[in-house]
C-alpha cells in the first residue's frame, strides 16, 4: 500500500511520514477478516408494515394507557349489564331519587333479614307501578331444588322467605330491626303446575350503586346502556363518513379537471347549508317515516334498524348526507399530492384501473390521516347523538345514552348532582381516549414519522 502511494501521490513527500503523521501503520490496510465482516452486518428481522407500525404503537405509553382505557369502558358498556340485577327501563317505585349506595325505606328494611334467610321474594321490590302478585300459582328454584306455591288472593307488601328447606311469608310491617315478628308458613310442592309464573328469589338486596332518578330507575344501568349506544352510535357514524368521505375525495383527487371541479362545488355547496338547521330538519322530517317504515314492513333489515329507534337511525343518514365532506377534502388533497408520485405513474402505464390505483395505491397511504380523521369523527358523532338528544330529537325513550343522561340532569344539578357527574365522566373519558388512541395510530401509521 505504500508503495502504491509512492506511485501515485503527485506531492514530493516522505510516504512514511505521512503514515505517521496519521498514526497509521501497516496493519490498519490488511484485509479484514470473515469474522470481522460478519460483525459488520446488522442482521434484522423483516417485518410488514402493520406489525412495524403496531410495534411503534406500543412504544406509545400514553396512547396504550389510553386504549387501556377505552376498552374498560367497552367492557362496562357491553358486559356490565349482565352483573347487575337492573335494566335501563325498570322503575322502582319504592326508589325514587336515592344517592349513591343509598337505600329506600322498604330496601332497608328488607336487607334487614338478608343474614336470617337462604332466599327471599319481596313485592316493593319488583319494578313496575303495580308490584303485588296476583292470585295464583306460582314457583321458583334454589339450589337444585323447585319450590312451587300458591296464592288465593292478592299478595301485596309482603316477602316470601326461604330459610332452612322451609318456606314462609312475612308482611313488611312485621319486619322491625332486621328481626322478623311474625311469619306464616307456606305450602309448596315440587311439581310445578302448568299455569305456575317462575319467581326471581334473590340473597340480597343489590344496592343503587350511582342513585336512581326521579322515576326510580337505576343509573348505573343506564349509564352502562347509554354508554353502549354512544360507542355504537360514534363507530358506525364515523365508518359512514369514512366509506362515503373516502371514496368521494379520492374519485376526485384522481380525476382532476372538470370532474374534480364539479365534485368540489358539491362540497362547498354542502359546506355553505346551515348546518344545525339541516341537522333539525332531517330529524323531524325522517323521524315519523322511519317509524312508519320499521311498523310496516316485515324484512329483517327493518327489524334490525327497528331495535336502534327512529332517532338513531335518523342521525346515521344526517352524517350520511352531511358530514363526509371533511373527511373528503383530507382525501382529495392527499390524493393530489400521492397520484405525481413515480409508483402511480407506474401503475398507470401497465394498464391499472383507476378503481384499482385508489385502492391498490392511494388509500393505503392516506391511512394516517384516515385514522385519525375517523377517530375524530367518533366523539363528534357523540356530542351530536347529545346535542339531539338534549333537545328530545335523539334516543327515543326508554332507551338512554350519555347525552340524554346528562341532559336529565341538568334540570336538577344542584339538587342531585352526581347525575350529572358520573355519565358526564364516562362521556369525556370515551372522548379523551379515543383522541389519544388517534393521535397514537397516526404516529405509528404515518411513514413520514417513523423513527
Amino acid at each position: 500500500m505504500k508503495q502504491a502511494f509512492k506511485k501515485l501521490s503527485p506531492f514530493q513527500v516522505d510516504p512514511d511520514q505521512v503514515w505517521a503523521d496519521y498514526g497509521l501503520n501497516d496493519s490498519d490496510f490488511a484485509p479484514a477478516t470473515d469474522t470481522e465482516k460478519e460483525n459488520m452486518v446488522e442482521i434484522r428481522k423483516s417485518v410488514s408494515y402493520w406489525r412495524d407500525a403496531a410495534r411503534r404503537f406500543k412504544r406509545n405509553t400514553v396512547s396504550m394507557v389510553a386504549l387501556a382505557i377505552f376498552i374498560v369502558v367497552v367492557i362496562f358498556a357491553f358486559a356490565g349489564p349482565a352483573l347487575i340485577p337492573y335494566d335501563y327501563s325498570q322503575q322502582f317505585r319504592s326508589s325514587q331519587k336515592l344517592g349513591p349506595f343509598e337505600y329506600s325505606e322498604q330496601e332497608a328494611m328488607i336487607k334487614g333479614i338478608e343474614d336470617s334467610a337462604d332466599c327471599f321474594y319481596a313485592t316493593a321490590l319488583q319494578p313496575g307501578s303495580v308490584t303485588a302478585l296476583d292470585a295464583g300459582s306460582y314457583y321458583f328454584k334454589h339450589k337444585g331444588q323447585t319450590y312451587c306455591f300458591s296464592f288465593d288472593s292478592k299478595f301485596v307488601d309482603s316477602v316470601i322467605v326461604l330459610k332452612d328447606g322451609e318456606l314462609f311469608t312475612v308482611k313488611e310491617s312485621d319486619i322491625q330491626d332486621g328481626t322478623i315478628k311474625e311469619s306464616t308458613p307456606l305450602e309448596y310442592t315440587s311439581e310445578v303446575a302448568d299455569s305456575a309464573t317462575e319467581l326471581k328469589f334473590v340473597s340480597k338486596v343489590f344496592p343503587h350503586m350511582v342513585g336512581t332518578d326521579s322515576q326510580g330507575r337505576d343509573l348505573l344501568a343506564r349509564t352502562m346502556y347509554g354508554a353502549r349506544v354512544s360507542i355504537i352510535i360514534g363507530i358506525v357514524a364515523a365508518l359512514i363518513v369514512l366509506i362515503i368521505g373516502s371514496v368521494y375525495g379520492a374519485i376526485s383527487g384522481l380525476c382532476g379537471g372538470v370532474v374534480d371541479f364539479v365534485m368540489m362545488r358539491i362540497v362547498e355547496l354542502i359546506y355553505s347549508v346551515p348546518e344545525i338547521l339541516i341537522v333539525l330538519l332531517l330529524q323531524v322530517v325522517l323521524k315519523e317515516p322511519l317509524q312508519n317504515w320499521f311498523d310496516a314492513s316485515n324484512s329483517w333489515f327493518a327489524n334490525a334498524l327497528s331495535t336502534l329507534g327512529a332517532g338513531i337511525v335518523s342521525i346515521f343518514i344526517t352524517f350520511g348526507l352531511l358530514y363526509w365532506v371533511g373527511m373528503a377534502r383530507i382525501v382529495r388533497g392527499q390524493v393530489l399530492m400521492l397520484k405525481q408520485q413515480e409508483y402511480v405513474t407506474a401503475a398507470t402505464a401497465l394498464g391499472a384501473s383507476n378503481g384499482r390505483i385508489i385502492k391498490r395505491h392511494l388509500l393505503p397511504n392516506c391511512v394516517g390521516q384516515l385514522v385519525i380523521m375517523t377517530c375524530l369523527q367518533i366523539p363528534s358523532a357523540i356530542f351530536l347523538e347529545s346535542f339531539l338528544s338534549f333537545l328530545g330529537m335523539g334516543v327515543s325513550a326508554p332507551m338512554a345514552s350519555l347525552g340524554s343522561l346528562c341532559s336529565d340532569a341538568l334540570g336538577t344539578i344542584t339538587l342531585f348532582p352526581y347525575r350529572l357527574l358520573f355519565p358526564g365522566a364516562v362521556l369525556t373519558i370515551i372522548v379523551l381516549t379515543l383522541n389519544l388512541v388517534g393521535d397514537g395510530l397516526r404516529d405509528a401509521l404515518d411513514p413520514r414519522l417513523k423513527k
